[in-house]
């Protein structure tokens, strides 16, 4: 009999927010699904985007593979075989909780319960945390089954439970509402047999935390509850009233910015700190930076072995194939992605590079950067002019990504080139009709991208 398998995404969560001396949540059910089972701490997205992330998941291709690299976003080409549609070919029943906007990418298309979406804003608290233990409890969930379940509670603008709005649960609105959305991760493992089931648990992006300290104050520049109860508000507006809206928007944008910057105009910051108080994920411009590409990957249960951490660099298309190779299932399909299996068993395991660029943007133009990552070095440049570089980094000595070294490591940057264009040596263009692309795009609005 083949293993269950929950595949657990908690969107936007940060590696270092999920272990880690950085780490102030209190998550007692996330601390044991990675004690009684592995942590790459390495894992890297390839784009800071839910819908294009996840569909880099499913099929283990880099988003450029599937005709998601563009300048606009699109939804996934159903013909481009995956391992959701796999599983279910091989026996599997195949479920699936996330909210609409992973249907609109086309993600949901082979799962098959029919309340497979929810609304975005849709919490674990409001009644979602119900509705996913009543499925784990159904009599439809005939085994092996895989469950795909998708938690937005964290997405921005994050409205935090008043019963962990507390400083005991986290040093910020975020680690406070991962202590909460770990609650619910307890109540959520207390339905599943262990020994005959593997859970996966990552993210699909990490997120910046607009919080720093500077000397013996404290910079807080995270939205209020009143503007993710006013965000929330506003995204029930008709999509006829759409330019009033874009307008009013644009003006309570602006106006924010300007506030957030008088707030540290006197302030002596560092790169890396104006960029976590400023910039914004969903925001336009370059949003390849680790804060929001390092992501949380834990094995747990069924033949993983015990508290065992990997430092090692792994990919997210490499999360089916490990997965595949656990429960002896083949895919048929050429694909990016390798499997970890070896580091699971303790084997030697060749460090691979990972593809890396900056999602399209909703309603702006602007430059679309690619880029390459391995455990040492960062490398980002123009997608169409390889002569317009951008940045190099050296993550050994510079986690934080502040000191740009293009011009003090032309060897390297030369050696990062080369291995960009071996991964990108192949590339799909998308023909999926305009109008479900626009869907795409107007819901995304709704979420808060630009």
């Amino acid at each position: 009999m083949k293993p269950n398998i929950l595949f657990l995404v908690i969107d936007s969560l940060r590696s270092d927010k999920c272990h880690g001396v950085k780490k102030t949540s209190i998550t007692p059910n996330l601390d044991s699904l990675r004690k009684n089972g592995i942590y790459f701490e390495q894992t890297i997205s390839s784009v800071a985007s839910t819908g294009i992330a996840m569909s880099s998941i499913f099929t283990g291709l880099f988003p450029f593979k599937i005709g998601m690299s563009g300048n606009n976003f699109n939804i996934l080409d159903s013909n481009i075989p995956n391992f959701i549609k796999t599983l279910k070919e091989s026996g599997y029943a195949t479920f699936a909780t996330a909210p609409e906007i992973a249907s609109d990418f086309g993600l949901t298309c082979d799962f098959e319960n029919p309340d497979m979406s929810y609304d975005n804003y849709f919490s674990l608290f409001d009644g979602l945390g119900e509705q996913i233990i009543k499925k784990l409890s159904s009599k439809n969930f005939k085994e092996p089954w895989f469950f795909y379940i998708h938690l937005n509670d964290l997405h921005y603008p994050i409205k935090v439970q008043h019963n962990f709005d507390n400083e005991k649960y986290g040093s910020s609105n975020y680690e406070r509402q991962i202590s909460a959305i770990d609650k619910w991760i307890g109540e959520i493992i207390k339905k599943i047999d262990l020994k005959k089931t593997l859970i996966v648990l990552t993210s699909d992006h990490g997120e910046y935390i607009p919080i720093i300290k500077t000397g013996k104050k404290t910079i807080n520049l995270e939205s209020s509850m009143t503007e993710a109860n006013l965000w929330k508000l506003g995204n029930k507006i008709p999509t006829n009233l759409y330019p009033i809206k874009k307008k009013i928007g644009n003006i309570l944008r602006n106006t924010r910015e300007k506030i957030k910057s008088s707030k540290i105009d006197d302030l002596e910051l560092t790169p890396y700190q104006k960029r976590v108080l400023l910039e914004s994920r969903m925001g336009s411009g370059h949003r390849s930076f680790d804060d929001l590409l390092h992501v949380p990957l834990i094995f747990s249960g069924f033949n993983i072995p015990e508290n065992k951490i990997i430092s090692q660099q792994v990919r997210h298309v490499d999360i089916f194939p490990t997965i595949f190779e656990i429960i002896s299932l083949k895919f048929k399909n050429n694909i990016d992605g390798k499997s970890l299996f070896p580091l699971v068993i303790g084997k030697e395991f060749e460090e691979l590079p990972t593809s890396i660029e900056n999602p399209p943007t909703v309603q702006e133009e602007f430059i679309k950067s690619i880029g390459v990552r391995t455990s040492n070095y960062k490398y980002i440049r123009d997608i169409d002019d390889s002569k317009i570089i951008y940045e190099l980094y050296d993550l050994k000595n510079d986690p934080l990504e502040e000191r740009n070294i293009i011009y003090d490591k032309p060897d390297v940057a030369k050696e990062m080139e080369s291995i960009l264009l071996k991964i990108r040596q192949t590339s799909k263009s998308n023909n999926i009709d305009d109008e479900k692309n626009k869907i795409v795009r107007e819901n995304l609005r709704k979420l808060g991208y630009v």
